[in-house]
């Protein structure tokens, strides 16, 4: 069954309803048609839409739907089954799940989990209803990642994609022995499309991450992720740079050049990180 919910308000346990879930202080909640839950309440927002904008989320939904980013998401698949192969359903959670791509495949890669993808992006949320999934369990909430709207000790693996983390709450939500998984850039991510836009390109930060790591939370593994990505057109390279943090500073003249382009050969340069979670009490 899908995992438990709490409620966003008060945290009391959420029970679900025909049409969305309430807990016993009678915060409710409406499931939307298109079949999530709204567990942001308007007084955490920071803005009216946070997070990633329709047209944004159809650029990610557009260019991930072409499987360039398929090496990647074949190396999460295969760590998440080597964390959880010993458990019969365990609980997965994907924060900041965008439109849904990873957490689709990571649901039908393992039909027996627990999956909960969530985003702060509505947008993205209702995109990510429209994927198909055989596995039942998969359910889909707008939430945000600094207040995660499932119990404590639930989670066998948290999931973080280019987003962001909240080490507080995932060393609340995980289980003793869980784990994070960690997808992030490598030194030559996307060299090439960074080559076109800057004169002067400079490398990622290599472990950066490593550095921020809280007590309890250690890394386990590091895996290099790399590929070669054939982007075929020009549509799919302005898809690609709009997934980017470049997307927001590029300047006309920049955007100029990536358009005339009708193909890319570009790198791909990713860092998978496996952080296991063991709180001092249990060590």
């Amino acid at each position: 069954m899908p995992t438990p919910l709490r409620c966003p308000v008060c945290r009391q346990p959420l029970l679900r309803r025909d049409h969305g879930a309430a807990c016993a202080n009678r915060h409710s909640f409406d499931r939307a048609r298109q079949g999530y839950l709204n567990l942001l309440p308007s007084h955490k927002k920071r803005s009216a839409s946070p997070g990633d904008s329709i047209e944004m989320v159809q650029a990610r939904t557009r260019f991930l739907d072409t499987d360039l980013y398929n090496a990647p998401a074949t190396a999460l698949i295969e760590a998440i089954h080597a964390s959880v192969s010993d458990k019969n359903q365990p609980v997965i959670v994907d924060a900041g799940c965008g439109e849904g791509y990873y957490t689709t495949r990571i649901a039908d890669a393992l039909p027996k989990a627990s999956v909960t993808g969530f985003d702060i992006s509505k947008p993205a949320v209702v995109q990510c209803c429209r994927r198909k999934t055989d596995n039942a369990d998969l359910q889909w909430l707008v939430a945000s990642v600094a207040d995660i709207p499932l119990p404590d000790d639930s989670t066998d693996v948290l999931v973080s994609v280019f987003s962001r983390i909240d080490w507080n709450e995932f060393a609340r939500l995980l289980k003793p022995g869980g784990q994070v998984m960690v997808l992030g850039p490598g030194p030559d991510h996307l060299l090439e499309l960074r080559q076109t836009i800057y004169e002067d390109v400079r490398s990622y930060p290599e472990d950066k991450l490593l550095e921020t790591l809280p007590d309890g939370f250690e890394l386990t593994s590091k895996t290099t992720v790399t590929d070669t990505l054939n982007v075929p057109d020009c549509q799919t390279i302005m898809d690609l740079l709009a997934m980017t943090p470049h997307f927001w500073h590029i300047k006309p003249a920049q955007r100029d050049k990536l358009e005339a382009l009708q193909q890319l050969h570009c790198r791909l340069d990713m860092r998978l990180y496996v952080i296991t979670y063991q709180p001092a009490a249990s060590r």
